[in-house]
């Protein structure tokens, strides 16, 4: 079974943000950059699927920045089996319509069964990548995909399981599709010094956005700011009536809220 993997990159969830220079940008100084953890967890589902049906392969398909080749390298060094990168400096503020329509215009030269996708990006929160990717190439989109109960790559189905308000809905899709991906049970492994190693030698295929077409995009962000900063707590010491008392006053004269 031939799997494509989605792959973004986003700022670690320890990092700092700050706003750049110009308002619809952050300042990109000082950021740590990691795989999407949520298309971590698709590259793990991928890997145990090739894992289970010994054959096929893993493709990692990513479009940004020169930085997003970290990433990709990564993704390679938990096992992946080669990438297709659509490679632009540009690509840092291009709206999610514009990268699903780049990623669909390749994907529709290659041959696979199946596309994987973490359910969202951690950074915008933004769902909409994959789901536009499966409307562009007119496949059938499941998401927040937990496992896979059955992959029967012999007769092209899937069985997915996910959670839906509280409970578990088993849905069955014949391939090709695309499924985006939650956690589930599934911890992304770790690169070992052999999959790093073997990672540097395997192929990445760079394709230069003047390949494609020109960037027409539907949307842009016009500014941004960041969340109003929280007041220290307050601590009462002493006894507990004594407490109660500072903390009623403290709701009266500051809060106001009694």
């Amino acid at each position: 079974m031939n799997i494509i993997v989605i792959l973004r990159q986003t700022p670690d969830t320890e990092t700092k943000i700050k706003l750049g220079s110009e308002t619809n940008k952050i300042d990109t100084a000082g950021i740590t950059w990691i795989i999407n953890p949520y298309d971590e967890f698709a590259i793990e589902k991928a890997l145990k699927i090739k894992e289970q049906a010994q054959s096929g392969e893993v493709v990692l398909f990513a479009c940004g920045p020169a930085r997003t080749e970290e990433a990709i390298r990564q993704g390679l060094a938990m096992g992946a089996d080669r990438a297709v990168f659509i490679k632009d400096d540009s690509l840092e503020y291009v709206d999610a319509y514009t990268i699903s329509k780049l990623i669909a215009s390749e994907l529709k030269k290659l041959s696979f069964d199946l596309v994987l996708s973490g359910k969202k990006l951690i950074d915008l929160e933004s769902t909409q990548i994959p789901i536009f990717v499966a409307e562009e190439l007119g496949l059938t989109h499941i998401s927040f995909v937990m496992k896979f109960n059955e992959v029967d790559a012999a007769n092209k189905k899937i069985v997915c399981d996910r959670e839906s308000e509280g409970a578990h809905e088993i849905i069955e899709v014949q391939l090709p599709a695309l499924v985006t991906c939650d956690r589930g049970e599934d911890y992304p492994r770790y690169a070992s010094i052999t999959g790093i190693m073997k990672a540097k030698k395997k192929e990445i295929k760079e394709i230069k956005l003047e390949n494609i077409g020109e960037l027409n995009s539907r949307t842009e962000i016009v500014s941004m700011e960041l969340p109003p900063s929280r007041k220290e707590a307050k601590i009462f010491e002493g006894e507990v009536p004594e407490k109660v008392s500072a903390l009623v006053k403290a709701l009266r004269e500051e809060a106001k809220v009694i």
